[in-house]
């Protein structure tokens, strides 16, 4: 866990990525839809507010180009957590449109945050419909990060893993003691990982996700344990 003191010295900024279409949802945008006294969107927003504290130089929220709007009735629903007379936090947030692939809109954040003038040394990414991350996850993961340059949360399968064949059959027995399901919010250091962005996107390809982009171009990303409860909210049933 970090301490007080590496909160405080430490400057941070987050990215929550909730441009998608929500096509396994139906199109319902899962994003925006309630959560306890506000909304899923809002709950991510919140959590890393806290966890971060004063460490926090802002938070970044990607949306599709025409529901920036809606993005933005969806964080600030909450009146209980956002009071009219405290605008304080609401000064760190901004809402940016997203890409047309969750790599592209990580990176049109990461520009936003570097033409902003205010650099942190890491930088969180999280799924927008990530709404159960715990502040001990985010502790971790900021800790590594700083030590290691990046981190992120996973969570070794329950099930026994194979790899198969493009005809169905299994072509390799993987060893689950091995392997972890890789969470978010992941940390990076900000200069290299948004350096990196920049380099996937003049060598066109496209990436699973930002852990790939960091160890394509420097290397190793620390494994911190994530939560069965830091669920993605992917699927009707899973509301």
């Amino acid at each position: 866990m970090m301490t007080s003191m590496m909160r405080t010295e430490l400057k941070v900024s987050a990215v929550i990525t909730a441009a998608g279409s929500s096509v396994r949802m139906g199109g319902v945008k899962k994003e925006f839809l309630p959560l306890g006294t506000g909304t899923v969107l809002s709950s991510c927003v919140l959590m890393l507010a806290a966890s971060c504290r004063d460490s926090l130089l802002d938070i970044i929220v990607t949306l599709p180009p025409q529901r920036i709007q809606e993005g933005r009735d969806a964080v600030f629903c909450d009146s209980s957590a956002f009071p009219s007379s405290d605008g304080s936090l609401e000064k760190k947030i901004s809402f940016i449109e997203g890409g047309e692939s969750r790599q592209s809109s990580v990176r049109n954040a990461l520009e936003f945050i570097s033409a902003s003038g205010r650099i942190p040394d890491i930088v969180l990414i999280h799924d927008g419909a990530r709404p159960f991350a715990s502040e001990r996850i985010i502790s971790d993961v900021l800790s590594a990060a700083s030590e290691f340059g990046a981190a992120a949360p996973g969570i070794q399968p329950v099930d026994t893993q194979k790899e198969t064949d493009e005809n169905g059959f299994i072509k390799r027995h993987l060893v689950r003691s091995r392997l972890a399901a890789v969470q978010t919010p992941q940390g990076f250091d900000f200069r290299r990982i948004l350096e990196a962005h920049e380099r996937c996107a003049a060598d066109g390809n496209e990436y699973t996700d930002d852990t790939e982009i960091w160890d394509r171009f420097f290397g190793g990303v620390r494994i911190v344990p994530g939560d069965i409860l830091n669920k993605k909210i992917t699927y009707s049933g899973d509301i």
